[in-house]
């Protein structure tokens, strides 16, 4: 099966690309304009044909495509985020939600399906208080919501915040039905959580500050941290200006039966570029472990997602060089191996979306 591979970026560019597991092929078939930096991109639940970006710029936008049965992409609208910076957003059934990274902020647009369009929010932002300042001043000065995840219950939403070293939790307002703040997280200082995944009672959270990622129980609000990992293989350390990028999840599927967490670093000065780091999963009492460190041969790894049946195929981009390259799970997804290598056409690579 031919898979179509959609590229967010620091440009104005969503490009669209072509991999062919059976050849290795992975090459440039198109490309579309989405505004400044679409820098995350995301479907629709259910409805697929629906594709979403976020502008990460001053005044932030999100923008929705159309797809096309033969992959083109047509714009059909782009409203505001909320606030400035948006980083990360998530698609719910009948709503976007918008991380705005700089303004500190959180909006909800309700999402109609039929016709699909983003109508006008009821509710103003939600602004995160944080009046103070974080160990590490340059990048911890104000609340910088990162991402949002919604619970696997759909009924909390879970936003780490880089900037003041939380993880909110937010739940519904009985009467408007809106997002609002009802819990916090605190991490250890200084580490700077930017994304999470949940699996079972434990929540998992990537630490970019520190190239750590840390476990903490669920209910999320008021837990205390039960473990925490490096993304590197001791007894290395992370070097100056090195930073945790993404953390995702497998569910166990038959070709690879074991859950397992795959987290990734940037700006790493190794030879061999940034690293993919595998966890295996467990809960809070019986810890987690790092299992394989694999070298991308990449610079600055931000772009990474899974794709194809079972998700076997791990899409990577390096935001500052090495271009983009698809790796094979092996070993049960304990290891992975280079498959597809695209070394130019793309510029400044940010999230993928695979079909």
């Amino acid at each position: 099966m031919v898979h179509t591979i959609y590229v967010g970026s620091y440009t104005n560019l969503i490009t669209t690309l072509s991999f062919d597991p059976s050849t290795g092929s992975l090459q440039v078939t198109g490309t579309t304009e989405a505004g400044p930096n679409p820098s995350w991109v995301a479907t629709h639940p259910t409805d697929k044909s629906l594709l979403f970006a976020s502008n990460e710029v001053g005044e932030g936008k999100i923008v929705l495509f159309k797809r096309s049965e033969d992959g083109k992409l047509q714009l059909l609208q782009s409203v505001w985020s909320g606030g400035a910076g948006t980083a990360h957003f998530a698609v719910g059934e009948k709503e976007v939600v918008a991380a705005n990274y700089s303004s500190g902020t959180l909006l909800t647009i309700p999402l109609q399906l039929s016709p699909p369009a983003l109508l006008a929010p009821p509710n103003q932002p939600v602004k995160f208080d944080f009046p103070g300042t974080g160990p590490d001043a340059d990048r911890q000065e104000a609340s910088h919501p990162h991402q949002v995840a919604f619970h696997p219950s759909g009924k909390e939403l879970l936003i780490p915040d880089l900037g003041s070293d939380k993880v909110w939790t937010l739940g519904r307002n009985a009467e408007t039905q809106s997002w609002e703040v009802k819990g916090e997280l605190k991490t250890k200082p200084g580490h700077g959580p930017r994304h999470l995944i949940v699996k079972g009672e434990t929540v998992y959270v990537l630490n970019e500050l520190e190239s750590t990622m840390s476990t903490y129980p669920l209910p999320a609000a008021g837990a205390k941290e039960s473990a925490c990992l490096s993304l590197l293989t001791p007894p290395t350390q992370p070097a100056k200006g090195m930073l945790g990028a993404e953390v995702l999840l497998t569910e166990s599927t038959p070709a690879f039966p074991e859950a397992l967490i795959y987290a990734s670093n940037r700006n790493d000065p190794h030879a061999e570029g940034d690293s993919i780091a595998i966890f295996t999963t467990a809960d809070c009492a019986a810890g987690f472990s790092l299992v394989k460190e694999v070298r991308t041969g990449l610079n600055h790894l931000r772009a990474v997602t899974f794709g194809g049946e079972e998700d076997k195929y791990l899409v990577v981009g390096g935001l500052n060089g090495g271009g983009i390259k698809v790796f094979e799970r092996t070993e049960g997804g304990k290891d992975l191996k280079e498959v597809a290598h695209l070394a130019a056409g793309v510029d400044k690579p940010t999230s993928f979306v695979v079909y």
